[in-house]
């Protein structure tokens, strides 16, 4: 796994779920960066590959329907799935970005 500025700079939380075996990553909702750039960090932190050498998220979700939907960090119950780099990404209401 490579660091990323974009992941330390939107990011309150990261870690690995051993159970799971999954990475779960949690969006800090005081940054200014959107919700959608902090899960391309996440997944190039996961997969260790650099943001800028990844496909663009536009090419598999929306990016901007992404932000607009899960805006406020408390849309319970609201969960988005999808495929990116060749990982399951699943983001929470609440900020939270699951991937593996």
């Amino acid at each position: 796994m490579t660091s990323s500025t974009i992941l330390t700079d939107s990011t309150d939380r990261f870690g690995y779920d051993t159970i799971a075996e999954t990475y779960h990553a949690q969006y800090d909702w005081t940054s200014d960066s959107p919700l959608s750039i902090t899960v391309v960090g996440v997944v190039a932190a996961v997969i260790g590959e650099e943001p800028t050498e990844m496909e663009p998220l536009h090419s598999v979700i929306d990016p901007d329907a992404l932000d607009t939907l899960l805006s406020s960090g408390t849309e319970a119950g609201i969960q988005v799935e999808f495929e990116y780099e060749e990982q399951p990404v699943t983001v929470t209401g609440y900020g939270e970005v699951i991937v593996g």
